[in-house]
Parts: C-alpha cells; structure tokens; sequence
C-alpha cells in the first residue's frame, strides 16, 4: 500500500506511529517529505521492518484548486501514491489529504471502473440488524439520475462482496429521501426509484427516512454527495457529544465505559473511494493515531478481497 504520509492536519510523525504499529509493516510504500521523515523513531523503526520510503518534498496543504493539483503539481506526495496504483506498483492508496484533490488525482491516473460515470465515497456502518454501506459520503454534490442509479449498483456490489448474501439480488437497496411514500421529495429521487424499481439485478425497497438508518431496513443507502456529507457529519457529531456525556456518567461504570469506546469515531476511521480501478481510502483529515491505522486496515481488507475484482464482476 502506498501511504501519503503528508495529509491531514495531525502531522507526519501521528501517521509514521500508526504505519508502524500496522500489521504488514513491510507492505507499506511511504510517501512524504525527507526532511520531516528522516531522523524520527518511527521511520527508523518501519525501515527495520521493511516499510518502503519514497521521498517526495512537495504536498497538497488543501487550499490548492483542482486545476493547479493536475497541472502544475505533478510530484506532490499524492500524485506519487496515485501514479503508484495506476503503474500496479502497489494495490491501494491511503491518504488523509483533501478529499477532491485525491479524488481528482485518482481518476486522472487510475481511472474509473467501466460503466460508471464518477467513483463515490461509501462506508459501511453497524446498524441494529447488521451491517449497512451509504453512499455517496462527499464525492460529488450534484448527482443526475444516472449517477445515483449507478451508485445503487455500485453499492449492491460492494455490499455482496463483503459475503452474507446468497446473490447480488439479495442485497436490500433504498433511498434516502423526506419520507417513505411514494412522491415523496424531489423529482428526481422519484426518477431514480422509477429506475431502480425496474432493475431486475437489484432488490430496490424504495425510500428510507434518516430515522431509519440503523434499523436495519436496507442494506445499502443512496443519497448525492452534499446529503450524504451532512448526514455523516452530522452523526459523529452526535456521537461526539454521547461520548461527552458518557465521560461523566460512566465513571465506575464498566458497561458504559464500554459503550463510550464504542462510539469513538477514530475506531470506524476511512471510506473507500469506490469505483475506481484500484483501492483509494480516504482518512479523515483531523484523525489520530488510531483512526489512521483503521484506515490502513480498512485498505488492507479491501486488498486481500480482491475488491476491484469483485466489483468489475458484478456490477
């Protein structure tokens, strides 16, 4: 795995400790810049184990147009990881940098799956009944009917492949909408549940209310970008401020420490770029030790799934 040790806002050295207490030490590519790399433990320590460095002195600080990251940065750090994976020298990419310059950067030198228009961001999430992936979490704000059907199928795929389904049809698929009755919000939701409702490869179940999310109604939940962004966003909000009542009430309390832990964001930490010809995670910017190494995992699983395999195949 190719890793840009130069994003996100925690630093270099918080992404170095948890490269180095990753399982598969000697798997890893670092990517990032010599001067802030050399001389500190960590790095020593991951060379010991057989980590790769590759040294690459420019990087993205966030505020870069998408323009100039494809044009004139050509050896950022994230360009170096993303030029990696399309030259099959490593199998996925982890990067806590911004989330439209890797995205741009890994559609311009790896390309999109066949048959998809634009790769969403998805992540799974642990419902009541089980498991469930939404998507898109970011990745493109506008979507038409054709993106959104799209990502419905892409979604199913991935859903399928993580196992617990008899068959690509048995993935339950909805939309996230206002309300559950037909006619509900937008015409353009309504579109796209048209569409879905006559897709025979797919189990659609129509509209889920934000309500529901967790209750275990769908396997797979669409939505664009800007609602999906919000939503997410919004729940670890949420669960940041259960965590900080918890802080007080758990005192003594085993049971409720636990469930503290279990809200902890940084545990759950990456999202799969999906879509693409190649295994992207994008780490959140702000997250530390222990949500970069969910992230490198999460990448980790996703390669020994044979994922992008698993994806061209079924959707």
């Amino acid at each position: 795995m190719a890793v840009d040790l130069m994003g996100g806002s925690t630093g270099v050295e918080n992404n170095l400790v948890a490269c180095a207490e990753f399982s598969k030490p000697e798997d890893l590519v670092l990517v990032g810049q010599q001067a802030l790399i050399q001389g500190t433990p960590h790095a020593k320590v991951l060379a010991a184990k057989g980590a790769t460095f590759l040294y690459a002195d420019d990087f993205l600080v966030g505020s870069e147009s998408l323009i100039e990251v494809l044009r004139n940065r050509p050896d950022t750090s994230m360009a170096v990881c993303s030029k990696l994976l399309a030259n099959n020298d490593v199998e996925a990419v982890v990067s806590s940098g911004d989330t439209k310059a890797l995205l741009g950067l890994a559609r311009s030198h790896v390309g999109t799956l066949p048959g998809l228009q634009r790769p969403a961001i998805i992540k799974s999430f642990q419902g009541n009944a089980g498991q469930f992936y939404m998507l898109d979490l970011g990745a493109n704000v506008n979507c038409s009917e054709n993106m959104l059907s799209q990502f419905a199928k892409l979604g199913a795929a991935l859903a399928y492949s993580g196992g617990g389904f008899e068959s690509l049809h048995s993935v339950r698929v909805a939309l996230l909408n206002i309300g559950t009755e037909s006619g509900k919000g937008t015409g353009l939701l309504n579109g796209v549940a048209a569409t879905l409702s006559r897709d025979q490869r797919l189990d659609f179940v129509g509209f889920v209310e934000p309500t529901e999310l967790f209750s275990g109604c769908a396997d797979v939940i669409v939505c664009d970008g800007f609602t999906g962004n919000i939503m997410l966003k919004t729940l670890e909000g949420v669960a940041s401020h259960i965590r900080q009542k918890l802080r007080v009430l758990a005192q003594g309390n085993d049971a409720l420490s636990a469930f503290g832990r279990e809200l902890d964001p940084e545990r759950y930490n990456g999202a799969l770029m999906a879509g693409l010809n190649g295994i992207v995670v994008k780490s959140h910017g702000s997250t530390g030790k222990l949500g970069f190494l969910s992230a490198l995992n999460q990448a980790d699983k996703y390669v020994e799934s044979g994922l992008t395999k698993v994806l061209v195949d079924n959707l």
